[in-house]
């Protein structure tokens, strides 16, 4: 039988599709290893990429404003903060803001705090890592941590930087303030680097170490802050109980006026707003209620109540105070 030498045979087509089989195999293979060595790679790299740490507003003394991109709004739990903004607290105010390891920044009246840069780094098989850079323009600034904050392992990298002087903060707790007069700083627990142009750095790193400096007056050694100085300290930055504190899960409610005009409503809602208290408007049937809600307790939501009647341009005559059931 003759046999065409360029028709292959049944033996040698099936040879051929053999080898065309494995060869395609082979291709498979090594492809899916490169994609699998690619996400590998990618993964790593996003495990250990910096990403944008949350700082929340966990609590608020009214009156009180977060400032972002120059524009201003009323502060209010459970707000997020990113970069460049600024949380703002009034005469009598103060804010309470949560990090993403869990510590807490406290800050007093009449403060004024920027979030430069806050970031956090999650590297497999590493402790979490997060690097903060603040500037506290003016007004009290105390940052602690705790239990919680501590058993997460988080390794922590804060500057904070004042008037006169850039603080590295390698403690746990420690308070500091600056405005047209002086800068100030006591650490509680822990260490902190008190670094000024060309001068040796400050080492503060024992309970109730004191550093302080005044405009305009030589710099003096470090020194220790007396009992009656860490009590005045730590309350400049505590919340007052019944003095218009809004938190998480707050179930008061002030409320500020009910309108019948949508037009009155809302601009007794932009007054509170713009005067720092987060006001929302709720209608229905026909009346627009301005309210003020998670207020913490029923003494706070009347302090808010007094605070905004005592204005009259506030146009706040009547009001009440509810039990926010829901």
């Amino acid at each position: 039988m003759y046999t065409d030498p360029y028709t292959p045979s049944v033996k040698h087509t099936h040879s051929i599709s053999q080898h065309r089989q494995g060869f395609y195999r082979t291709r498979l293979a090594r492809y899916l290893r490169a994609l699998m060595l690619i996400a590998c790679v990618g993964g790593l790299g996003q495990a250990t990429q910096a990403a944008a740490a949350n700082t929340v507003v966990e609590a608020v003394q009214l009156p009180a404003w977060v400032e972002r991109q120059g524009q201003r709004s009323a502060a209010q739990p459970g707000q997020q903060l990113r970069d460049n903004d600024k949380a703002i607290t009034a005469d009598g105010a103060r804010m309470l803001l949560r990090l993403q390891d869990r510590s807490v920044i406290k800050l007093g009246e009449k403060t004024q705090l920027q979030i430069d840069a806050m970031a956090v780094r999650q590297p497999r098989g590493e402790p979490s890592s997060i690097t903060s850079s603040l500037r506290l323009i003016t007004g009290v600034f105390r940052y602690a941590t705790d239990y919680t904050s501590k058993a997460l392992g988080y390794k922590r990298e804060l500057n904070l930087q004042m008037a006169t002087a850039t603080l590295g903060i390698r403690g746990t707790d420690f308070w500091s303030m600056t405005d047209a007069e002086h800068d100030a700083v006591c650490v509680f627990d822990g260490s902190v680097a008190v670094v000024r142009d060309a001068k040796p750095e400050i080492v503060l790193d024992k309970p109730g170490a004191f550093w302080v400096v005044f405009t305009g007056q030589p710099e003096q050694p470090a020194g220790q802050a007396t009992p009656d100085q860490l009590a005045k300290f730590i309350g400049q930055a505590e919340m007052k109980q019944g003095s218009g504190i809004l938190l998480q899960g707050g179930r008061w409610r002030t409320v500020a006026g009910v309108r019948t005009r949508v037009s009155e409503a809302v601009a007794l809602r932009l007054r509170l707003q713009t005067a720092g208290y987060p006001a929302v408007m709720v209608s229905n049937n026909g009346r627009h209620e301005v309210r003020i809600n998670q207020l913490a307790t029923r003494e706070d939501a009347e302090a808010v109540l007094a605070r905004l009647q005592a204005n009259p341009e506030w146009g706040v005559t009547q009001g009440r105070v509810v039990w926010a059931a829901n």
